[in-house]
């Protein structure tokens, strides 16, 4: 038996436009519910996408990595700061002790600060 066509929506039992009155069924309003909740969150990334590529929205892993960098080249010019300055200035080894001691110091507190700031992570 060959399916008629009628033009008049799909041919599939309910399938096309539903009549005045219809009460849809839980699992069809569930269903529903959950295609809106679907469109709406692809919505919501297409939007963070284009924030992201307008500038508006910076990724945080960039950021993270950016960080990083600068904290460690940071630190690497700290490190190196008592030394420069026992070259450069022909200062007392008891004194760029100090400095190097104040240093350590210094980078302990940065590095405590960090931690608080991500959790204790």
């Amino acid at each position: 038996m060959e399916p008629v066509i009628t033009r008049h929506g799909g041919a599939r039992a309910g399938a096309g436009r539903k009549p005045n009155g219809h009460i849809a069924t839980p699992v069809a309003l569930e269903f529903e519910a959950a295609r809106a909740k679907n469109e709406a969150a692809k919505a919501q990334l297409n939007q963070l996408k284009a924030d992201e590529q307008s500038g508006k929205v910076i990724n945080r892993e960039a950021v993270r990595q950016a960080s990083a960098t600068l904290l460690a080249v940071l630190a690497q010019s700290l490190q190196s700061l008592p030394d420069n300055l026992e070259r450069r200035h022909g200062l007392a080894p008891e004194v760029v002790e100090g400095i190097a001691k104040d240093v350590d110091t210094l980078m302990q507190e940065m590095a405590s600060v960090l931690r608080a700031m991500h959790g204790g992570h």
